[in-house]
């Protein structure tokens, strides 16, 4: 019968085997965790309509900067950088406010558990190598491995991105109520004093959440942006959540409605990690054109997040629009902005509620030619421009637009066609119309003839009279005809092609007669616009400014 001889296997040779394959796996996983650099997360909204809600994630590029590239509709998966600080998701949903959620890596990372699982085996093995075994190569590679894993448990990324996150539903913007008249946001400015922007530097969000601040900072410069186009984003909503029907954006559109505006007077930012927000503060309040007090509403809310831009660390307007957006609804259901609402207030009444009527006794001849009618045209001054006027009555009164004396603490001076000046008081206007009354002690002047009459004759030639451009150019006349007659809101206007100039505005438009049919009122500027000027017709003023013509 023939035998074989099996030679033992060695529990030294066991051991060394051993101890090597798990040296060899050590040393391929070693600081694994340190190569955990991705994790695919999974986003979601919690809503039964979720899958109308755009879901997306913060993106960068050359072309376009920092963006934010679509994700899914309601619910998808994402890889987040576990090498970034933050990531920055954004929801986003027709007819809600958007919303942006920061996603920070809080989550320990699971990878440092196998470093740690190397440290032990290498050391243990090490050891046994060493002791027991007396294979000191095999000794010094486990405890070379332990110290490569060692090292690993102390790089990054120590903490990663969560596998899912899930948030809350975007809430709806306020629809318009039935049967109210329509609202529409007249300007939105940004009037903000020296120190009213700050910032505020968080370390991390911790601190944030825990109002820790590192250190704060002001502007010492003012912002001061008188209609800025913020108005524009604000309109845009109300339109489609039904407060006014149509966008107004024809050259006439100051309609029937009610007129709101806002400011922005202060904005503190918050920069956390790379990204920013916006504490703001926010005036809003019912305007009109008499400039009347009305009340005020003041809203305090916050935006939402971006990331912020070290090469371009101005406003971010686009977090500013939202943020207004949220502002003015919130400030619209404030009760005492919200009662007023119902109805259109005609102040017009409280306006003029002190004037007394001034009669205008003399009835003048038309000129009968256009150069007679030059006496009756003059220059109006201050220190920060000139405009025209018309003589109505041989005691001084004279007429023009508002908008020529709007400031009322400046000194105005009349030029005569005579050469002669004289100081001017301002005595009464009206906004709406855009014309005002002024006074000099002067007699012995020649006043307009005025057309009194509702009628415009649309092709009927008509010259206009001022001081165009520069004050050395007084008493110009340029010629053209009716072109039209125009509704804007509660003004009846004269369009005409007859050539127009700053300067002009508050002289004559006259017809061949020399009788005055209109006060000169603005043009259309534009690349390619000629000829669309307008003037506000004589038989408005009685009514604007409250005199009495004798007839």
């Amino acid at each position: 019968m023939l035998s074989f001889a099996r030679t033992p296997f060695s529990q030294p040779r066991l051991f060394r085997w051993t101890t090597w394959g798990v040296v060899g796996l050590a040393t391929m996983a070693t600081s694994c965790s340190a190569l955990n650099q991705h994790t695919r997360s999974t986003v979601r909204i919690d809503h039964a309509s979720a899958d109308q809600t755009t879901l997306s994630k913060d993106a960068w590029d050359w072309s376009s900067g920092y963006h934010f590239r679509p994700i899914a509709e309601g619910a998808g998966t994402v890889m987040l950088s576990n090498k970034e600080p933050v990531h920055l998701i954004r929801m986003e949903r027709t007819g809600h406010y958007p919303a942006v959620q920061p996603l920070f890596p809080n989550q320990m990372n699971p990878m440092k558990f196998a470093d740690g699982a190397a440290v032990i085996a290498g050391l243990g093995l090490g050891g046994l190598a060493f002791g027991s075994f007396e294979q000191p190569k095999l000794a010094i590679a486990a405890l070379g491995t332990a110290a490569l894993n060692a090292g690993g448990i102390f790089m990054k990324p120590r903490r990663v991105y969560a596998r899912s996150y899930s948030f809350p539903p975007l809430a709806p913007y306020p629809v318009a109520k039935p049967n109210r008249p329509p609202l529409r946001v007249e300007g939105f400015h940004m009037e903000i004093p020296e120190g009213g922007h700050s910032w505020m530097y968080f370390q991390n969000i911790e601190r944030y959440e825990d109002d820790r601040v590192e250190f704060i900072s002001s502007s010492d410069e003012p912002v001061q942006i008188q209609y800025s186009n913020l108005d524009e984003d604000l309109n845009e909503v109300l339109q489609k959540q039904g407060y006014f029907p149509e966008m107004m954006d024809g050259m006439f559109h100051k309609g029937d409605a009610i007129l709101l505006n806002g400011q922005l007077f202060e904005v503190n930012e918050h920069r956390v990690q790379g990204i920013v927000r916006y504490n703001l503060k926010t005036a809003w309040w019912l305007y009109n054109a008499f400039g009347l007090e009305t009340d005020t509403v003041t809203i305090e809310n916050q935006s939402n997040w971006s990331l912020y831009n070290f090469s371009d660390p101005g406003f971010d307007r686009d977090l500013i629009a939202e943020a207004m957006v949220e502002s003015m609804f919130a400030a619209l259901e404030v009760p005492s902005l919200e009662k007023r609402l119902g109805r259109i207030e005609n102040l017009e009444k409280e306006w003029k509620k002190d004037w007394e009527i001034i009669s205008i006794p003399d009835r003048a001849e038309p000129a009968g030619k256009v150069a007679n009618a030059l006496e009756s045209v003059v220059t109006i001054a201050a220190s920060d421009g000139h405009g025209s006027g018309c003589i109505i009555s041989s005691d001084g009164y004279i007429v023009t637009n508002q908008h020529v004396v709007s400031d009322t603490t400046l000194a105005y001076t009349v030029y005569f066609n005579s050469g002669e000046t004289a100081n001017a008081q301002i005595l009464r206007y009206h906004p709406v119309y855009d014309l005002a009354l002024l006074k000099v002690d002067t007699v012995g002047l020649r006043p307009f003839a005025l057309d009194l009459s509702e009628s415009i004759h649309i092709g009927e030639e008509a010259y206009a009279m001022g001081t165009p451009y520069d004050i050395d150019l007084g008493a110009s006349v340029t010629k053209g005809i009716i072109s039209g007659k125009r509704k804007d809101g509660e003004r009846t206007l004269i369009q005409t092609d007859v050539s127009i100039s700053p300067g002009n505005s508050g002289g004559a438009l006259i017809n061949s007669e020399g009788t005055l049919i209109g006060v000169v009122n603005e043009k259309v500027l534009g690349l390619g616009v000629e000829g669309i000027g307008f003037a506000i017709p004589t038989h408005v003023i009685e009514e604007a400014l409250y005199l009495q013509f004798e007839r």
